[in-house]
């Protein structure tokens, strides 16, 4: 049974127990239409009028009430029904018109004390010598069980608020504390229905109590019946007892995964030693070059088409790297293939990765993590942005896994240019990786910083590796350099000769940075024989390649065919026959050492390529972008975007459209949020996120009609911001004061929160796999499945809240 099946049934179990267990805590606390009709157990005394009139051989006058709002206890007359409650007990004059005693915690179970406290001392008297005997009128012995018993389900219905919880945070060792609190809840819960069962049948016994003349004997007239509160207190325990099984495989199966990692250790692997570039080349701590020997890592999500892609662009992810029952599951096949670095696509990182990364460290395997996310956290190909939400998409990635030790290389993008006509999005890519590399060196991190570009034509691929490796000042530096180029490169297909590579090697023979294909694998001359992989591995091409990455694992549907080595079934891997020739031609590599890490000289970081007409991309970049002047801006604008859906993504870009048409109508542009990468002009605002543009421009259109109030609407999604400045010429003040430097570019720093949704993007996020951000400081602070379980939560609280008064 695979990881999400086990947890996600053992969740809607617990989440079942605990809606059972919540409607079973509102029964009785009032008289409103949901809570008096759950209750424990039922008294009905509408018969006992007659059963004590046959007793007495007297008429019976005063013993009942019909008012509904006299006060229990305080010998107004008994009620025809009582219902007993967990905190409460209600009395009925008829069926829904009656009064209930005050709420309180443990409310005992005392039948013949509330019924005697309602009556005229006369009938309490009569009361008590005709019943003497049986445990209806035991009341202490009641009501100290039913006491013990609340406490008892309170506990069980505290662990299975506390199971749902700690399940939905998808950690190891919170798996086992659900299991724990799932176990201790369905004992607790069990107990306690017991009790309330055994309760209920002892005083049962008074349905048979028979009085009168021994020649015309009637029932007493006093009833007892199981309420339906204890039907869902035991369907509540079965539901909790069910979830165990799943939440135990779920916690046994994630604690495979850090067994094996542990097993790897023991068996005398240490922590992983990083890897550094010199010169055009990767080496070890220890001098040893390091060639990259992967597999693409990441099953496919839902996919879109693009024309100008031979694979269908992802539109949502799977994060290959939060499961760690998966990753022990598949652990021994990538080990079986002998590979020591998987590039994964895109990763959530509000959610944590400490299991799989442990075991993949413990087996020697880096990884190579790319930070962009399908359509709205990549940089799009066609309006390309370097823009605050996605410099702190990349950062909270970033420091999810700043604290691993298998973190070969941040890739800034994969294929965002796929034409000439698109070179100019290289300008933002050069950003995004100048301020990638700052942080990094911030945080002290080692890892690299790469790109993985297109196989297109060498007309705009050579310029732009050259381009992501150049200086723009001419002065040696790597501050606006990748460390290391990727290639998605599939022009060895069948059984080819080495020639079918003599092109690349040509165009990066001299090439200044490590390179490496960060994809191959063919499939349009089937079968894929893997016969590339010794030539890609030995000289000449690794005098000038550091490697390369096979794709892909898992299955992935794409225009040029169908990849993937390995058929996954739940817990079950089955390799094909492209698994089994990968692994041989692997397995029999021996990877070179040479040149030396002294003789590998340093890198050079030449001038930047010219602009031509199939090379457009300026060497004046992007600034870094600026979250404390957006916020800035935001905070004085005259006219806020306030929108009525939370799916802002949808709606920003064409208000967007709209205000810069309506502002082209009125004289003005959009210049201010637009930026260029051929031109190397930048608006002032356009490094803000999409959210603080749109506020901007709507602003500007607001400002030019003289903050004509209709102006300010946009449908319902803008309001005036009332603590704007007042003029026209204090709200541009204010603006150039938050704005004052919007070309610098600095060191960024780690966001302090959301800056906005991420702007769309076509760039994919991933390549064929069509899969897909910092595992939390606190987890449970940082972790999305944290925030559901609060508001599952917060939810059920009002629920209650709701039956109470329902």
């Amino acid at each position: 049974m695979r990881g999400e099946v086990c947890i996600g049934s053992a969740s809607v179990l617990s989440l079942v127990s605990l809606v059972l267990l919540i409607f079973l805590h509102v029964g009785q606390i009032n008289t409103s239409t949901v809570p008096r009709g759950i209750s424990m157990v039922n008294v009905n005394t509408s018969g006992y009028g007659l059963g004590l009139a046959a007793a007495l051989g007297d008429p019976i006058g005063g013993l009942y009430t019909n008012n509904a709002s006299a006060p229990l206890q305080q010998q107004q007359g008994i009620r025809d029904l009582y219902k007993f409650g967990l905190y409460s007990y209600c009395g009925y004059v008829n069926g829904t018109a009656g009064i209930c005693s005050n709420s309180s915690a443990a409310t005992r179970f005392e039948p013949l004390q509330v019924m005697t406290a309602d009556m005229l001392k006369n009938y309490s008297d009569f009361t008590t010598a005709l019943i003497t005997q049986g445990t209806f009128i035991d009341s202490d012995y009641l009501g100290e069980f039913t006491n013990g018993a609340y406490y008892l389900i309170i506990i069980g219905s505290v662990c299975a608020a506390l199971a749902l919880l700690t399940g939905l945070l998808k950690h190891t060792v919170l798996f086992f504390l659900s299991t724990l609190f799932a176990v201790l809840g369905a004992l607790t819960l069990l107990i306690g229905a017991t009790i309330w069962t055994v309760m209920i049948k002892k005083a049962e016994t008074i349905n048979d109590f028979i009085v009168g003349p021994a020649a015309a004997p009637v029932p007493l007239g006093i009833t007892v019946t199981t309420g339906n509160a204890l039907f869902l207190l035991w369907a509540a325990w079965a539901c909790l007892l069910v979830s165990i099984l799943p939440y135990m495989i779920s916690a046994i199966s994630r604690a495979a995964g850090l067994v094996a990692a542990a097993l790897t250790l023991a068996a005398g692997v240490s922590a992983l030693p990083k890897v550094s570039r010199q010169g055009r080349y990767l080496y070890s701590d220890d001098g040893t070059r390091f060639l990259i020997k992967g597999i693409a890592y990441q099953e496919q999500g839902a996919v879109s088409t693009d024309p100008n892609s031979p694979f269908s662009e992802p539109s949502t992810f799977i994060d290959p790297l939060i499961d760690s029952a998966a990753c022990a599951r598949d652990l021994p096949f990538l080990q079986q293939l002998g590979v020591n670095t998987i590039r994964v696509y895109s990763v959530n990182s509000s959610l944590n990765h400490d299991d799989c990364m442990s075991a993949l460290s413990g087996a020697g395997i880096y990884t190579i993590i790319d930070l962009a996310l399908p359509l709205n956290g990549s940089i799009d190909r066609n309006q390309p942005t370097w823009t605050v939400n996605l410099l702190d998409e990349y950062i909270n990635t970033i420091n999810a896994f700043s604290k691993y030790d298998n973190v070969l290389a941040y890739n800034v993008g994969n294929e965002v240019i796929t034409a000439p006509a698109g070179t100019g999005a290289a300008a933002f890519i050069k950003a995004a990786a100048r301020d990638v590399r700052a942080y990094l060196n911030s945080i002290s991190s080692s890892a690299l910083v790469g790109y993985a570009a297109i196989d297109g034509d060498d007309s705009w691929v050579v310029p732009l590796a050259n381009y992501l490796a150049c200086d723009t000042t001419n002065a040696n530096s790597g501050s606006t350099a990748i460390d290391i180029f990727g290639l998605n490169n599939y022009e060895f297909c069948g059984d080819a000769s080495a020639s079918a590579y003599n092109g690349k090697n040509g165009d990066f023979a001299g090439y200044e940075l490590p390179a490496y294909f960060s994809e191959f694998g063919c499939v349009s001359s089937p079968p894929r024989l893997w016969t590339e992989v010794p030539i890609i591995f030995s000289e000449p091409m690794s005098d000038i390649w550091s490697g390369a990455v096979a794709f892909s694992y898992f299955a992935a549907q794409s225009s040029a065919g169908s990849f993937g080595m390995v058929t996954v079934d739940g817990s079950t891997v089955t390799p094909n026959d492209d698994f089994g020739r990968l692994k041989n031609q692997y397995g029999n590599l021996t990877l070179p050492t040479t040149p030396s890490k002294s003789d590998a000289g340093t890198s050079e970081f030449p001038s930047c390529p010219a602009q031509n007409s199939t090379w457009l991309a300026s060497t004046t970049l992007p600034p870094t972008p600026n979250a404390a002047a957006c916020n800035c801006l935001e905070s004085i604008v005259s006219c806020q975007f306030t929108p009525q859906t939370t799916n802002t993504s949808a709606i920003v870009g064409s208000l967007i459209d709209l205000t810069c048409s309506l502002l082209g109508q009125n004289g003005g542009n959009c210049n201010d949020i637009t930026p260029n990468g051929t031109t190397g002009t930048y608006g002032r605002v356009a490094f803000c996120d999409p959210e603080t543009q749109l506020s901007f421009v709507m602003s500007e259109y607001y400002e030019l009609t003289n903050r004509l109030a209709t102006s300010c609407d946009f449908a319902g999604n803008a309001t005036v911001n009332k603590n704007a400045p007042s003029s026209v010429s204090g709200a541009n003040a204010a603006a150039s004061s938050c704005l004052s430097n919007p070309s610098a570019t600095f060191t960024p720093s780690a966001p302090s929160g959301s800056s906005g949704s991420s702007s769309t993007g076509t760039g994919s996020g991933s390549s064929g796999s069509g899969s897909g951000s910092n595992a939390a400081a606190a987890l449970l602070a940082s972790s999305q499945s944290t925030l559901v379980g609060l508001g599952v939560a917060f939810v059920f609280s009002v629920l209650g809240s709701a039956l109470t008064f329902a």
